[in-house]
């Protein structure tokens, strides 16, 4: 078990769960107010609108675990769910203040950020026994989830600085970016999902 934490796969999954984690939560916690600086809505419009993109993640969700299910393969599908919400919020950059678009664009972050989950979990126990698996998955969601709070503070921090969310988004595009590299650099997981 304690073998296993110091992994380079499981290490890399930490990296993984981090960066993405990064991009997540800037999405959950900055969506309504880039929406709202955006259209000039009702707070009550902003929140309900703001449901949309959550819809997309479960579309996204269901689309990528579905298709990662029936081929077996996992890496591939983490890193291609990443690397589309990194699409996303350079769609968000592009958009600039069209709330359509903006709610468009937080569509295909959404679908990506949610998408990745059904191929990234899989992958720990792919190769390592079940209590390494467990430990394992222990550590890449509690250092992960400091991605939680980093995401969130570096666009507050950049807008507060900068009076805009662009530098923000693109660094959260980036850290998504970083964390599908990481999921594509694991070795030991090449078939995950096709071992029992």
């Amino acid at each position: 078990m304690w073998r296993a934490l110091g992994h380079r796969d499981v290490l890399l999954l930490v990296g993984t769960y981090f960066f993405a984690t990064v991009g997540f939560y800037g999405l959950n916690i900055w969506l309504p107010t880039i929406l709202k600086a955006a259209s000039g809505w009702s707070d009550l419009r902003v929140t309900m609108v703001a449901m949309i993109p959550h819809l997309a993640g479960l579309a996204g969700m269901l689309v990528f675990g579905w298709s990662s299910d029936r081929t077996g393969e996992r890496r591939w599908h983490a890193a291609g769910a990443i690397m589309l919400g990194a699409a996303g919020y350079l769609l968000v950059i592009g958009a600039g203040a069209n709330p359509l678009l903006v709610v468009a664009a937080f569509c295909v972050v959404a679908a990506g950020a949610d998408g990745y989950f059904p191929g990234f979990w899989p992958l720990p126990t792919a190769f390592l026994t079940e209590s390494a698996a467990a430990a394992a998955i222990g550590l890449i969601n509690s250092v992960g989830n400091l991605g939680g709070f980093v995401g969130p503070y570096i666009l507050g921090y950049v807008r507060t600085t900068t009076n805009s969310f662009n530098i923000g988004l693109a660094l959260l595009a980036l850290s998504m970016l970083i964390g599908a590299g990481c999921v594509l650099s694991v070795r030991h997981a090449a078939g995950a999902g096709q071992r029992k």
